[in-house]
């Protein structure tokens, strides 16, 4: 009985030792294949996984923002998700000036009949967050429809959001129709006379773009100039903006639908959205293109999202309407009306010729004369580090254009 018990624990020994020999012996071949090879045996592990990556998978779309510019969306109709007018526009629209508009989200089979799998994904999806606050079946609150503007922009959603279009205004064809300070009602009667007549309307007053355009923000009698306090120590050559710089633009459909009513024979109508309303172009106006400044914004501690809007369209940043010469002029003195694309991205874009007017304002004959840009390509001239500071806040920074260039010899030669 002593012997075989004996007997047991030495067999299994000699197994447990011809086992680790055996994982030895192939441990050392791998590795003597390894060495002649150049590849240590741990590299080779790593080779191996870089050899044949896992799978990755296709990023999924974040649906917590609608895009309009998909191929899905783009064959689409306007109408076959934004219904005129929308239940709500009279508790939006309001008064004697109330008129049918869209002013709410699409209603739910719009977005179900493509996207039903989002629609139930979770108790809370993600693609309910476009227009719901809290999104769940017992919550319906929505945030403002981005129609009008007023209502939506000091939305907690409105501040960060950024409209995927603009707007297309001929204003060629406007030109002589406004008067100033048109109401809605006289702009109906006005377009109801020319109806009557079928006659062309009559020129309006030169002040016909304050139909539309009036001072953003303006100084008025105020005693400060600054949209927001100033640092003390401000030198004359710094930036700082002020009030009055931006005109203003209309922010809802209040004009345009005085005279372009559902059904009243005026095209586009109402629920011809894509007539006025464009997908942004490629070449839209960025903050490196523009004479906007996003750190000094912020040090201004500007807020406004329209401001900004307008700043980051400016090539010209520290022009101001308000000053007391600009204000003098009329509109079509600058701006040549049948040249605004209101559709490129760009603001009203303002020849530089313009700055020179009638009697010389900033371009001269000579720079003995006072002309502002005669002193600015002087002063590039003897030193090519000057930045013009006169007109710009960074476009100064960059080489003269040509267009400064052939402005002072289109003056010279007069």
């Amino acid at each position: 009985m002593l012997k075989g018990l004996t007997f047991m624990p030495q067999r299994t020994v000699k197994l447990v030792v011809f086992a680790a020999a055996l994982i030895l012996c192939v441990y050392l071949l791998r590795v003597s294949t390894a060495a002649k090879s150049g590849v240590a045996s741990a590299p080779q592990k790593r080779l191996r996984s870089q050899k044949n990556p896992p799978a990755k998978t296709p990023a999924q779309p974040a649906y917590a923002k609608f895009n309009h510019n998909v191929p899905q969306h783009l064959a689409q109709n306007c109408d076959a998700c934004h219904k005129f007018p929308t239940a709500n526009w009279k508790e939006i629209h309001q008064g004697k000036d109330a008129y049918e508009d869209i002013t709410d989200y699409p209603s739910h089979p719009s977005c179900l009949n493509c996207h039903r799998q989002q629609f139930f994904k979770g108790a809370q999806p993600t693609i309910c967050t476009i227009c719901h606050t809290n999104p769940g079946p017992r919550h319906s609150s929505r945030h403002p429809f981005p129609n009008p503007r007023e209502l939506f922009e000091p939305s907690p959603k409105g501040q960060s959001a950024v409209s995927q279009y603009e707007v297309f205004f001929p204003h060629d064809k406007h030109e002589g129709f406004f008067g100033q300070m048109m109401t809605r009602r006289s702009a109906t009667l006005r377009y109801a006379a020319f109806q009557q007549s079928a006659q062309p309307a009559a020129p309006a007053a030169p002040t016909g773009c304050a139909t539309c355009h009036q001072l953003y923000q303006a100084q008025g009698e105020a005693a400060d100039e600054y949209v927001t306090p100033a640092p003390k120590d401000l030198k004359d050559e710094d930036f700082w903006l002020k009030k009055g710089t931006f005109m203003g633009a209309p922010t809802s459909h209040a004009t345009c639908f005085a005279c372009h009513t559902q059904g009243g024979g005026l095209k586009p109508e109402p629920s011809d959205c894509a007539r006025c309303h464009k997908l942004s172009p490629l070449d839209k106006l960025t903050e490196a293109q523009s004479d906007f400044d996003a750190k000094l914004a912020a040090n201004m501690a500007i807020k406004d999202k329209t401001m900004l809007e307008k700043w980051r369209r400016r090539q010209a940043g520290k022009f101001r309407h308000e000053w007391f010469s600009h204000a003098e002029l009329k509109c079509s003195d600058c701006h040549k009306i049948a040249e605004i694309n209101t559709a490129s991205g760009k603001g009203a874009v303002v020849n530089v010729l313009s700055c020179g007017g009638s009697g010389g304002c900033h371009i001269t004959p000579t720079s003995d004369e006072g002309g502002a840009l005669n002193f600015e390509i002087d002063q590039r001239q003897a030193k090519a580090t000057f930045q013009c500071t006169k007109c710009h806040v960074n476009e100064g920074k960059k080489p003269l254009p040509e267009s400064h260039s052939k402005a002072l010899a289109a003056i010279t030669k007069k």
